[in-house]
């Protein structure tokens, strides 16, 4: 891969020289490809691959932030724990990006390395395969009825087709068989979660990861560093899937067979929309855990201690992704926390991502706590009414003191925005013609893939963790053909070097363009309640009434719940605001 990488470089190298037609060039592109090709090939595959993602990551974020990075050890063993995992291949990209000082094998579902450009990309990035049981579960014959430990089965064939160690799979959850009775009878290994009376169901065989963990153990035993998504595949819910005790297994495992402590590091993803094109990232890295010695020696006496081990292994690092991430038990409720964060916060100040995300945390932890307060249900039901005014509407909170302001400066504003959208709807033509297309056809392949994603899965609503991914990936094959045809067509009407000169100039405006995009649609979204106050000025008054009675509320909530020193803000930080 390397090789043909390198020769595809060198050639656009020596073609570009070679069409300046001086005789030196010839000479000079000779040598320099020869340099490029024996660079290129000595590089890791990991690092060719970081520098392509680090320019998907620049194009579909507006912003990325990390917060805490500079705790990470820079050297040594390193487990890294990531969850949510709410976008399916770009939580990993987006985490390589972040760290670029350290080389982290992702454990990969071998499913998805099966596939062929996925598993390419996981074998560029030496990504670790592991064999999920629902990706080789096969239907089983007839159908079963599910009590506790006891299944019963119709027109089944258990001797034939399941082993003991196996699981039976019915209605999304799987449970390991103890002992095969009869064709139509199995005992489990523990009481089923679901009841199930003549449903279909699934055989999952009991797998052997062995190889799984040599590689992980050889990986840690080089002082490298492992990832995984402990809660086994990606989901778009708002709360976490349950942890599975890979990590744990790994990391004593790895400790276990000789290799130096190993640090585990939480890390949380945060997306404000983060299937969106253009939309923000937030990566927080918690403290580094140090794993006991102690656990150690109970996972190495194995049985019940092992098992043990782990289970504390596991809940402290549960407790550390806690720490670093955001979840609510619904998306309605996430939405009624933003508002709120929205509205507590000072009105001069201008939050960082890193800030954003500790004041919602705060507030979903002061609903976990209080949700059956009066005045948190109240403040939960009005607050809900405020947004549904507002999208009724077309407007946004940090709008509504904009629709009060006195008649001339609306005029004024609304005057000097729309000659702004004109200047950049002219600017912005090129990307229309040229970029537009593009996008349109990753998010219809993006949507396409979310809709078969949902279809085929219990814990996606909406598909949102594969919309991203899809646009990156079908991005990846779209731009460069989409740059080629581009260039062959100017090629064809102005000569061979404008195609050349086509095809390496071109991405350069349209990054420029991407930020005129994005400062196009702020324009564009602050025109909604310019237009609404000089319409009709009693909206934006009582708006304004209902804004500022939750103001109040919210901040009358905080000073009794919330302890002064732990207060993100001070009396001081409000002082002034004239809403």
């Amino acid at each position: 891969m390397r090789e043909v990488f390198a020769l595809l470089l060198c050639s656009i190298v020596f073609g570009v020289m070679v069409l300046m037609r001086t005789s030196w060039t010839y000479v000079l592109a000779t040598e320099l490809a020869t340099i490029l090709f024996t660079f290129v090939v000595d590089m890791d595959t990991y690092w060719i691959s970081n520098l392509l993602f680090q320019s998907l990551i620049f194009v579909f974020f507006r912003e990325v932030d990390t917060r805490n990075s500079h705790s990470i050890p820079a050297k040594g063993p390193v487990m890294f724990v990531c969850a949510p995992h709410a976008s399916q291949f770009v939580d990993p990209i987006l985490i390589m990006t972040c760290i670029p000082s350290r080389s982290i094998h992702f454990v990969m579902a071998a499913k998805s390395m099966r596939k062929k450009f996925v598993g390419l990309l996981g074998r560029l990035t030496h990504s670790i395969p592991v064999e999920r049981p629902q990706d080789v579960a096969k239907p089983g014959s007839g159908t079963v009825t599910i009590q506790g430990t006891s299944v019963t089965g119709k027109g089944t064939a258990f001797t034939t087709e399941v082993k003991v160690g196996d699981s039976i799979a019915c209605k999304g959850k799987a449970t390991p068989i103890l002992s095969i009775d009869s064709d139509t009878e199995i005992t489990l290994k523990f009481p089923s979660k679901v009841t199930a009376t003549d449903s279909a169901y699934k055989v999952q065989p009991k797998l052997d990861h062995t190889f799984m963990f040599k590689h992980v153990f050889d990986t840690f035993r080089a002082g490298e560093c492992v990832g995984i998504f402990p809660e086994g595949g990606s989901h778009d819910q708002t709360y976490f899937l349950p942890f599975k005790a890979g990590a744990a297994s790994m990391t004593l495992g790895a400790m276990a067979h000789g290799s130096k402590p190993v640090y585990i590091v939480p890390v949380g993803l945060n997306y404000f929309h983060g299937h969106r094109f253009r939309s923000r990232a937030l990566l927080d890295f918690g403290y580094p855990i140090e794993v006991s010695p102690e656990l150690v020696k109970m996972y190495e006496e194995g049985g019940d201690q092992r098992r043990e081990a782990n289970k504390q292994l596991l809940e402290v690092v549960t407790k550390g992704i806690e720490s670093v991430t955001m979840t609510a038990r619904d998306y309605d409720t996430l939405r009624i926390i933003w508002a709120v964060r929205r509205l507590y916060k000072p009105q001069a100040k201008r939050l960082t991502l890193e800030e954003t995300q500790q004041l919602t945390k705060r507030f979903l932890d002061i609903y976990d706590d209080f949700k059956d307060h009066e005045k948190v249900r109240w403040l939960k039901r009005e607050v809900d009414a405020y947004n549904t005014k507002l999208e009724s509407y077309g407007i946004r909170d940090h709008q509504v003191a904009i629709v009060n302001q006195d008649p001339t400066t609306l005029y004024r504003r609304l005057a000097t925005r729309l000659v702004m959208l004109f200047v950049e709807a002219i600017l912005l033509m090129p990307f229309v013609v040229l970029g537009l297309p593009i996008l349109y056809f990753c998010r219809k392949v993006a949507d396409t893939k979310a809709k078969e994603a949902v279809a085929g899965s219990t814990v996606k609503d909406a598909g949102r963790d594969v919309k991203a991914t899809w646009k990156l990936m079908t991005a990846l094959v779209v731009v460069p053909v989409s740059l080629m045809l581009y260039s062959i067509v100017v090629g064809i009407l102005f000569g061979a070097r404008s195609g050349l000169a086509t095809f390496a100039l071109l991405p350069l405006p349209l990054l420029y363009l991407l930020r005129v995009w994005d400062h196009f649609h702020r324009l564009r979204k602050s025109l909604p309640p310019l237009v609404l106050a000089l319409w009709n000025q009693d909206v934006g008054k009582d708006l304004l009434s209902t804004r500022k009675l939750l103001k109040a509320k919210i901040r009358e909530l905080v000073d009794e719940v919330v302890p002064a020193e732990k207060r993100m803000f001070t009396a001081a930080d409000f002082v002034g605001e004239d809403d």
